[in-house]
């Protein structure tokens, strides 16, 4: 690891300062996958892709792993071994039906030259009830939410990339939720969703009891 970010810039003959590695770090771990093609990503892409070594040695430090996917040209840090923060069962519910679109997009050939599965509103709200048995709630404002959510960790944003399609936008799901939502995050994720329905499930059962009950003008 660096004794600091100092001895790292000094390398880059005045190229980079110390704030745009302290920079490019903070976006990686905060944003979690950084892409080369868009612009609000590039720099930092270029920086972390040209010292590796120094931000993953700075990444294994904060109990993170960082990696480059050359092909795709993105990087991302993920973390595998700490106790997961509790989902909200409604992001984690979209976060796995869009990776199950990916995959299902990446086995019929349909993926973009950049890797991005594009998948309109109405292939989401279909794939949605058939995978959790649930109605997507799919109004504009509430789809845009979730869809912030997606694009804050680089696994997915809006798009007009279909043509005539007559739904206000689509959705390109980004190559990096393969790395994102890996075996083990789909695994932890399933885990937490078994035991977020389980709460909501008995919820409902306390409900009904309640509901039941003679009210005092019924005894």
């Amino acid at each position: 690891m660096p004794a600091s970010w100092d001895a790292v810039a000094d390398r880059t003959d005045g190229d980079y300062s110390v704030d745009d590695f302290k920079q490019a770090m903070y976006q990686l771990v905060s944003q979690q996958c950084l892409y080369r093609r868009f612009s609000q990503h590039s720099v930092a892409y270029r920086l972390i892709v040209r010292h590796e070594k120094e931000f993953k040695d700075v990444a294994d430090m904060m109990g993170l792993k960082l990696a480059v996917n050359t092909r795709h040209e993105y990087c991302y840090v993920r973390q595998d071994v700490a106790k997961p923060a509790p989902m909200d069962l409604a992001e984690t519910l979209f976060l796995l039906v869009l990776r199950q679109l990916y995959h299902q997009h990446a086995n019929a050939g349909s993926l973009t030259d950049e890797g991005d599965a594009i998948v309109n509103l109405a292939e989401l709200i279909e794939t949605y009830k058939q995978s959790t048995g649930r109605d997507l709630d799919h109004r504009l404002v509430t789809l845009r939410s979730l869809l912030k959510s997606a694009q804050r960790c680089g696994i997915a944003r809006e798009t007009k990339e279909i043509e005539d399609d007559p739904q206000p936008f689509a959705i390109a799901i980004l190559p990096g939720i393969t790395d994102i939502l890996s075996e083990y995050a789909i695994n932890r994720f399933g885990a937490d969703l078994k035991a977020n329905l389980a709460r909501h499930a008995e919820s409902r059962v306390l409900v009904a009891v309640h509901s039941d009950e003679p009210t005092e003008t019924e005894q």
